[in-house]
């Protein structure tokens, strides 16, 4: 009679384990977000690894990655709410706070420069550069910055040396244009720098080891407030991405993330763009307040509100620093294998 009974009882047990997992499931639904980043490059790694990898989905998010070219564009999108959260450089976003938006950057995943120079082969030397044409993504944006610190570190005054910058959106129209000749350089990030420079093309400066903060999540200031559990899951789940990104154990997974992300069919460029990203990549999410403060250098000539601006104001790192202090960061570098 038992053994009836819990055959009787058994269909009875398993609705309610199923209605049980339906609750569960919907209680912990992924937050779907709109996350937009403004270059193709291998400077968004970070950011494809998080999507790609899982890692967002580890932590609640479901993430659409909407890819807006220029800086500028993303920043406005965010100012009219099309986007939660921006993954860009810091020249746009001081721009637009000095325009009088309310932003805060909450991380950032490198405080140097990640483009290069990139100029013809019989371009040698900075003076060659005088009356040129030089390409950029966009102006006001972080190519464009990089190229105001390559010509200040080369001793050019783009006014008073005629340096003609103009704006082709992306990268990769960039790299079509100097290999057409329609540009005389450009600045160019990642696998591009060494396809340029086994090509013939010449290397002018050393923006390596220049600061500037780039590749930073920028959000409202309201949205520290009133998503503060989701701002902290995106930035442990960028944490441990970015973690994975720096592993020599996991560089197989990110060579097939920028292959994929960059439709790049030889292993040995996807591997020279990697090289050339671990070179210029802090380990942890600190934004770099002296990279902002180079940026304040230049904007402040073009917008005297910009060198008003409390650059300590600007930054928000409470989330990153809330995971130093717990360990986590730590943690998951160790787990990672770096060191």
């Amino acid at each position: 009679m038992k053994l009836t009974q819990r055959i009787r009882f058994a269909p009875l047990v398993g609705a309610i384990a199923f209605l049980w997992s339906v609750a569960v499931f919907a209680a912990v639904a992924p937050t779907k977000i709109a996350v937009g980043y403004a270059t193709i490059s291998s400077a968004s790694t970070t950011l494809w690894v998080a999507q790609d990898e899982k890692f967002f989905a580890k932590y609640g998010i479901d993430a659409d990655l909407v890819f807006m070219p220029g800086s500028p564009t993303l920043i406005a999108a965010i100012n009219s709410g099309a986007l939660a959260i921006g993954y860009t450089g810091g020249t746009a976003i001081l721009g637009a706070v000095g325009g009088g938006t309310d932003l805060k950057i909450i991380a950032a995943s490198q405080g140097r420069v990640l483009h290069d120079l990139i100029v013809r082969h019989d371009i040698k030397k900075a003076e060659d550069l005088r009356g040129k044409r030089v390409g950029v993504t966009s102006i006001g944006g972080t190519g464009w910055m990089a190229a105001m610190l390559a010509f200040e570190q080369l001793g050019l005054n783009p006014d008073k040396d005629k340096l003609i910058v103009s704006a082709f959106g992306d990268m990769r129209i960039i790299g079509k244009a100097l290999e057409a000749g329609n540009l005389d350089g450009a600045l160019v990030t990642g696998n591009l720098i060494s396809q340029f420079k086994r090509a013939g093309f010449n290397i002018l400066g050393e923006l390596e080891r220049v600061q500037m903060l780039g590749s930073a999540v920028v959000v409202k200031q309201s949205m520290m407030t009133t998503h503060t559990e989701l701002l902290r899951n995106f930035i442990r789940a960028l944490t441990e991405a970015h973690a994975f990104v720096l592993s020599p154990a996991k560089r197989p997974a990110v060579l097939r993330v920028i292959s994929k992300r960059l439709n790049i069919s030889d292993p040995a460029v996807a591997e020279d763009g990697l090289q050339d990203l671990l070179k210029r990549i802090d380990k942890k999410l600190f934004p770099s307040l002296d990279g902002l403060r180079n940026i304040q250098r230049f904007l402040q000539t073009r917008n005297a509100k910009i060198g008003q601006i409390k650059l300590q104001e600007v930054i928000d790192d409470s989330l990153v620093r809330e995971l130093e202090k717990s360990g986590f960061n730590d943690r998951v570098l160790a787990e990672q294998g770096v060191k």
